[in-house]
């Protein structure tokens, strides 16, 4: 029986972290394929960062709505049609033809799409995975942000320079919407969570939620890491190709190579934490700051373009284990029918700070 458990835990984390890496994808790539796409119809630096920032404030807007309707409806149907929206929206942006339009689909993206799984992930992990696990549990599907950064890039890249970012963006869309159908068909009924776990029969005030000290603590610090984080991703593409004169299939391959330290990072100090430093949390998150925010000062500071990118491998490596631990104390600190909309509450302080680094 705990076998079958376990191997059931393993397949539902699999196919959640599939999912995560299209989301991810369509998140990291987007600073790549804009080169193309300002080519393409002119924009300058500036437009590209309002297409970026639009993104960010839709899915800041509905980050906590989305947690509400994960709680009151279960995670899976929120969860498979925020995926297919994902993969409906990429497809919707290949026809883009005007500032206008890209600005409102990527704002859409991130208000329809995007914002409505990362608490249904986490409604699903508190409802199938067993509290002890799952704080790791949280930190590998936040890891897959170093697999989407890896292949991500691999694809999109050749992609862009072989067919052109329009037709790209059919592709990478249709692919998400199959693999949105299959996780239709592969997660468990909402029915069986909720019975587990209770999610989905509690309401909780927003007012309440705000009175909790500890949200608050959360949310800032999720603000500041991901301003700092998702600054740096959102533009590393832009500046690498225009400021060091790299062309983009280089900035892939650097893209990727960043990717592997985000992934081994996610999972493996992920593991370490969990098994090693549990409630030392704190210190882990404090240490990891401060290093990693020296190693991005020193990506723009450094001349030398090795060292730059030396430099930026270790950032993304240390600030995933900062941002990561730090998104797993929710599992820890509430009350698993309260995950989903507590967890949203903080994702949206986080997000916030990637619209503001725009």
């Amino acid at each position: 029986m705990t076998t079958s458990k376990s191997n059931k835990s393993l397949f539902l984390l699999l196919i959640l972290f599939i999912g995560y890496t299209c989301v991810y994808v369509d998140k990291y790539t987007i600073g790549i394929s804009l080169v193309s796409v300002s080519q393409d119809l002119g924009f300058n630096p500036s437009e590209k960062g309002i297409i970026l920032g639009a993104f960010f404030l839709g899915y800041t807007i509905m980050q906590i709505p989305m947690g509400y309707l994960s709680n009151r409806f279960g995670p899976k149907p929120v969860l498979v049609c925020s995926l297919i929206g994902v993969g409906l929206f990429l497809m919707i942006f290949g026809v883009g033809f005007s500032l206008l339009f890209l600005v409102v689909i990527r704002f859409l993206t991130g208000a329809l799409a995007h914002s409505g799984y990362p608490p249904s992930v986490s409604g699903f992990i508190a409802a199938n995975i067993p509290t002890e696990k799952k704080g790791f549990a949280q930190t590998i599907m936040l890891s897959s942000s170093g697999f989407a950064m890896f292949v991500g890039p691999l694809l999109v890249a050749p992609l862009l320079t072989a067919v052109g970012w329009r037709t790209t963006y059919y592709i990478m869309g249709g692919i998400v919407i199959v693999i949105a159908l299959l996780l239709f068909f592969a997660l468990p009924k909402p029915s069986s969570a909720k019975k587990e776990s209770g999610v989905g029969k509690v309401s909780l005030p927003f007012s309440k939620i705000l009175k909790d000290p500890a949200i608050w603590v959360l949310i800032v610090s999720a603000f500041l890491i991901n301003a700092s984080v998702y600054g740096l991703t959102s533009w590393l593409a832009s500046y690498l190709n225009e400021t060091r004169g790299l062309p983009i299939d280089q900035v892939s391959y650097v893209s990727s190579l960043t990717g592997i330290f985000i992934l081994v990072a996610g999972v493996g100090g992920g593991y370490i934490i969990g098994r090693y430093f549990r409630d030392k949390e704190k210190s882990i998150i404090i240490g990891t700051a401060i290093i990693g925010a020296l190693c991005i000062y020193g990506v723009f500071a450094v001349q030398n373009l090795t060292a730059a990118i030396a430099l930026l491998c270790v950032s993304n490596m240390i600030c995933i284990l900062t941002f990561s631990t730090l998104m797993s104390l929710p599992h820890s600190l509430f009350k698993p029918e309260e995950i989903a909309t507590k967890y949203a509450t903080v994702n949206a302080g986080g997000v916030f700070g990637g619209f503001f680094a725009q």
